[in-house]
Parts: C-alpha cells; structure tokens; sequence
C-alpha cells in the first residue's frame, strides 16, 4: 500500500530564472507525480507516492536535494485520513 506524501519547497529566490529552471527540472523526474505553485509560507507543493520510508529517503537524496534553488524541503506523512470514512 503506496502512502502518498506532500513536500513543500521553499527557493532560494523567486525570479524568473530560478523559477523556470526549478519547474524544468521538476519534469525530468517521474517520482514527482503533482507539483503546484503556491501561495503562503512556501513556493511549491509537490506529491510523491512511496511504499517505504527508504524509498523517499531515496527521492529526498536523490532527486528533491538536488533540484536547483532548492533552500528548504519540509515533507508531511499522514498518520490515518479522519475524513472521509
């Protein structure tokens, strides 16, 4: 059973440049199932899908570090869904 994780991305700056290389690169990696463009306390909000937590170990060191202009990465897990039911 795949759990499906919401990452907030804060940049380093919000500028043109930066913000169409960090959306570019966003499409070269299939891990990242949704990416939205936010407003509030961060940038973008992104959903992956995994089974394990290694395996977002894995998309956290191997593909959401290494985006460009990348400042802060916070990920949320859901512990149980309380609606629907």
């Amino acid at each position: 059973m795949s759990t499906r994780i919401p990452i907030r991305i804060e940049l380093e700056a919000l500028n043109s440049r930066v913000i169409d290389l960090f959306e570019r690169s966003l499409r070269t990696y299939s891990a990242i199932e949704e990416c939205y463009a936010v407003t509030g306390n961060t940038d973008y909000l992104l959903f992956v899908s995994v089974n394990e937590i290694q395996e977002f170990e894995a998309i956290h060191r191997n593909i959401l570090s290494k985006l460009p202009g990348v400042k802060k990465i916070k990920a949320e897990f859901p512990l149980r869904r309380v609606l629907p039911t």
